[in-house]
């Protein structure tokens, strides 16, 4: 018991933060963990939500020592349907000898304090059933439909032009094992409650150019799975050094930080692309991998205008047949901190500063403290010593010229 306490303690502790922010957890030594979902400082919600992530979590740590690299990743939606209504939903995909999909969604009222079901949101949900239950029909003719007199409308999002009523493969008996869901236009619906539209700020940045020598030495300092709440402390660093990074973002954080990334290119720093739930790639079909590109390429434009070019391979791997799919340029590094693994600032400086050589990508991570940690020791040590800071596009672009000589 008390090594299984030792193994959760690290995924909540966080959660009594005093402003909205996602948590993320990976792992990558024995199982393949990837763990994303919101804080929203509302008590109860933020309690239902790490409560449900953390049975998950522990379940799966029970069961993945008998399998070979098993995987584990949580995902999630996250929108304030107004002032008062949050709707999350966790999105659960665990991938051993076999495939299990899950889906769980959490709408809460904070003046009510209460959670709200379908019938709380939907005024003519009886006649809705009927409709229902025809589409899935229509959409679903592999499912067992005989399981329809029973099924419940417990799972569910909203965004700006849809309420998306999801299904379990189990409820349904779908054979394909995936969830099952259908769209709802709102504006066919009477709702009980209001619902607030995205606003559309229409940013469009590029990144800031830099006057780099033909001659200097050069290095790109790169960050992974954020944005977090470290960002803003590692884009103070840089900001007082006059450097830059480039930031792999995984896509379903961008909506949280979005100001952050804005930042990051107003700053000349540049964004890429990380995915949008760092799943392991190689196990993904063409359509799976190109959604978790497009959706991080979609997210990121929206909140900033500006579009990604770089690719980051999420644990590093990816393979040809991948890279056949993408215009996107894949980028991987020389010098790798294990800021992740080593959890010391010391040991990072180790891993990084006698290692770095002119054109080094380094990898480093901004969903924890420990690079934030070590961040200034590293830019003002690489400074000192004659470098000049680039992004991975001017890096390789500087690299291209250099070749052509």
């Amino acid at each position: 018991m008390k090594k299984l306490l030792i193994l959760i303690i690290p995924l909540f502790c966080i959660t009594g933060c005093s402003h909205k922010e996602v948590v993320t957890i990976i792992e990558n030594d024995k199982e393949l963990i990837s763990i994303n979902y919101p804080v929203t400082n509302v008590g109860a919600l933020d309690d239902a939500v790490s409560s449900y992530v953390n049975q998950i979590y522990t379940n799966f740590k029970k069961g993945s020592q008998k399998e070979k690299t098993p995987e584990l990743n949580i995902s999630y939606t996250y929108k304030e349907l107004n002032e008062s209504v949050i709707n999350i939903s966790l999105n659960t995909e665990i991938k051993t000898d076999k495939k299990i999909n899950k889906i769980k969604t959490f709408t809460y009222d904070k003046n009510t304090h209460k959670f709200l079901s379908m019938e709380d949101i939907i005024e003519d949900l009886d006649v809705l059933d009927y409709d229902i239950k025809q589409k899935l029909l229509e959409k679903y003719q592999e499912a067992d439909m005989d399981f329809l007199s029973n099924v419940s409308y417990d799972y569910f999002t909203i965004d700006d032009e849809n309420l998306t009523i999801y299904f379990g493969p189990a409820i349904l008996k779908n054979k394909t094992n995936e969830i099952i869901y259908l769209d709802i236009p709102l504006n066919s619906l009477k709702l009980l409650i209001d619902i607030d539209k995205s606003k559309n700020t229409d940013i469009y940045l590029n990144i800031k150019k830099k006057n780099i020598d033909y001659n200097d030495r050069i290095v790109a300092l790169t960050f992974d799975d954020g944005p977090s709440r470290y960002t803003s402390k590692i884009l103070d660093v840089l900001k007082k050094y006059d450097a830059c990074g480039t930031f792999f973002v995984i896509g379903n954080k961008v909506d949280f930080y979005d100001e952050t990334l804005t930042r990051m290119l107003k700053e000349g720093s540049e964004i890429g692309n990380h995915s949008y739930s760092h799943k392991w790639l190689n196990r993904l079909s063409r359509e799976e991998f190109e959604r978790e590109l497009n959706k991080t390429q979609e997210e990121v434009q929206k909140a900033t205008g500006f579009t990604p070019k770089l690719f980051r391979p999420t644990y590093g791997g990816y393979s040809d047949r991948l890279k056949s799919y993408t215009d996107l340029y894949f980028v991987l590094w020389d010098v790798d901190s294990r800021d992740w693994k080593v959890k010391s600032k010391d040991k990072i400086l180790r891993n990084v500063l006698p290692n770095v050589k002119d054109g080094s990508i380094v990898l480093m991570h901004d969903n924890h403290a420990y690079a934030a940690n070590a961040i200034e020791t590293v830019v003002k040590s690489l400074k000192d010593k004659g470098y000049k800071f680039v992004t991975v596009s001017e890096l390789l672009e500087l690299k291209k010229l250099r070749e052509n000589e």
